[in-house]
């Protein structure tokens, strides 16, 4: 671009030599990649107009290709608010790639969306580097991503964010309804938080009652379930599905994962909520229960698993540090047939 072309583009509010100078960093801290189970290794990645990833087949039997995208929601305005964005990378990696382990998938590579009013060079770094130390604990390569500046659309020294992740699965072996049956157990992996779900609720409440001192738990990052594959790996029969709980709660996500006629019945009393949590939302509302089509209330992934194996699985994923807690079971429905999956609380 002409020496006159980026005058009129930076009067316009566009600074591409800012732009240019960011991807310049983040070219500078990229390094090869080859997946440490020998998925495969990127072949070329930022700084193109696409990236590559040369995906080793031959590790799946029926290899099928798995993909996710999401964002980081309204959690993005509190930590703006507060000037802590230092984590919102982790909270874009994890509502991507968590919902990739749902299906038992490892993730290969990913690919983030950073759009904003006005490039701000330590937003913009904090958030990168969020995203590039998520991705190397998940197991992954940034392949790449885009970086616009849009002047207008965006509050000066807003911005949002979106993620992209691909990963790969055994298809013959993947988690997922066809394998839930009757007498599972039901295990929740604790959260760290409320992740990334009901923040346009919570920050309601907080403006209506100011809570100075919740802010850092509020803020705290989407837990990355990196440990996933590596337990799926070593109960490949015996685990059967795998729940994301996002937007929607417990009964809005666990019944995605079950077949018809089937129930998840759950002792309430036994989920993780954490007091800080439970105090917050009771401070707003008579019982959890009448947000828990809203908040994880702790639960951030619920495991079905076959009843015989489940003290294996427990003790496994306790020594992976997933902190796991058994919060009830699969029941047959005795209502009518082709009814869908659905939770009762007991």
């Amino acid at each position: 671009m002409s020496e006159g072309t980026q005058d009129h583009y930076k009067n316009a509010g566009v600074d591409t030599d800012a732009g240019d100078a960011l991807v310049g960093w983040l070219q500078s801290k990229k390094s090869s990649f080859t997946h440490p189970k020998g998925f495969g290794r990127v072949a070329d990645g930022i700084g193109g107009f696409a990236g590559l990833f040369s995906i080793n087949l031959s590790r799946f039997k029926n290899p099928t290709l798995v993909a996710s995208t999401d964002g980081v929601g309204t959690k993005l305005l509190l930590g703006l608010e507060n000037n802590l964005c230092r984590d919102l990378g982790q909270d874009l990696v994890a509502m991507c790639v968590n919902d990739l382990y749902t299906v038992g998938a490892s993730p290969l590579f990913f690919l983030d969306y950073y759009a904003t009013g006005s490039l701000n060079q330590n937003q913009f770094k904090e958030v990168l580097s969020s995203i590039q130390a998520s991705c190397k604990t998940c197991d992954m390569a940034l392949l790449g991503g885009e970086t616009a500046e849009m002047p207008g659309l965006y509050e000066k020294g807003h911005f949002d964010l979106a993620g992209f992740v691909v990963g790969a699965v055994d298809g013959d072996q993947r988690l997922g309804p066809h394998r839930v049956k009757a007498g599972d157990q039901l295990v929740a992996f604790e959260a760290t938080g409320f992740h990334s779900n009901g923040y346009s609720l919570v920050r309601k409440w907080l403006k209506e009652t100011p809570r100075p001192d919740l802010v850092s738990p509020l803020m705290a990052p989407t837990k990355l379930y990196s440990e996933i594959p590596d337990l799926f790996l070593k109960h490949p029969e015996t685990f059967h599905a795998l729940a994301n709980i996002t937007g929607g709660g417990i009964s809005g996500n666990l019944p995605r994962v079950m077949p018809k006629n089937t129930l998840a019945e759950i002792s309430f009393d036994k989920l993780p909520t954490p007091a800080w949590m439970r105090d917050f939302i009771l401070s707003h509302v008579l019982s959890l229960k009448d947000v828990e089509e809203v908040f994880n209330l702790g639960a951030g992934m619920i495991a079905v698993v076959d009843a015989n194996a489940c003290a294996k699985f427990l003790q496994d994923a306790s020594e992976m540090g997933l902190k796991p807690h058994v919060i009830g079971s699969v029941k047959e429905s005795q209502s009518d047939t082709n009814k869908p999956a659905s939770v009762r609380y007991i």
